[in-house]
């Protein structure tokens, strides 16, 4: 049965344009990731969306999505239940979760990563979909928590089906609080290691790097591929 979120997914799916597209490309996103996780955009113009009335309440009839990548929030099985928006312009930080599902486990690219996370019984746990992104072409079984914490039912789900976590949480003090203290609490539970990425500046400054992304921006594909290799092997 297709409902208002798919109805918004698919809407979405189709109005990016070279620009956006543009965009992704330089955060490391191929156009194959593009239509597997169905990324799209919006720019406050949205189309009838029969029932959705809260959600346009939230949004404001779409005034409140001003030129926004749209990231679909899905379930294992694949439900929409929810969804992420961030903005186009990197100059703009920050993002915005809307979720339709409050009882179940919503996150981005979820259910493509299942079925590795079940053949592998290991994941690969990183913060945000543009950590996910330039990872997920050479390590599909990834997820990214949205935040850096694993929380109560991500862990219901671990505990299921996988006995090795790679916490690629950022190098941040945020991100590596986070994934110490999953060692401290769960290490009995999990083999889990906690990933270190290389220490790079960012590309034309002299900030460190601190999360997939910005690893990525520096390397490229094959180097990111080799690394990421190196950690899970």
């Amino acid at each position: 049965m297709t409902t208002w979120a798919d109805e918004l997914v698919a809407y979405a799916s189709q109005q990016l344009t070279e620009r956006e597209r543009d965009a992704l490309y330089g955060r490391g996103v191929s156009d194959e990731q593009v239509a597997a996780f169905q990324i799209g955009y919006l720019d406050r113009r949205l189309p009838e969306l029969a029932g959705a009335d809260d959600f346009l309440v939230w949004c404001h009839q779409g005034a409140k999505l001003a030129d926004m990548f749209v990231f679909p929030l899905t379930t294992v099985h694949g439900v929409v239940g929810g969804f992420q928006f961030r903005h186009v312009g990197r100059e703009q930080k920050g993002y915005t979760d809307y979720f339709l599902l409050q009882d179940e486990l919503c996150l981005f690219g979820l259910v493509q990563a299942m079925p590795h996370v079940w053949a592998t019984e290991s994941v690969f746990l990183v913060e945000g979909v543009f950590d996910l992104l330039p990872l997920q072409r050479h390590v599909p079984a990834i997820i990214p928590t949205l935040t850096a914490k694993v929380t109560p039912p991500m862990l219901r789900l671990l505990r299921r089906l996988v006995r090795r976590v790679w916490l690629g949480y950022d190098m941040d003090v945020k991100g590596r609080k986070a994934a110490s203290e999953f060692v401290r609490e769960h290490g009995r539970e999990f083999d889990a290691q906690v990933v270190s990425y290389p220490k790079l500046f960012k590309v034309g400054t002299k900030e460190l790097i601190k999360d997939p992304g910005d690893l990525w921006e520096c390397w490229g594909d094959p180097k990111v591929r080799a690394f990421v290799l190196s950690v899970i092997e």
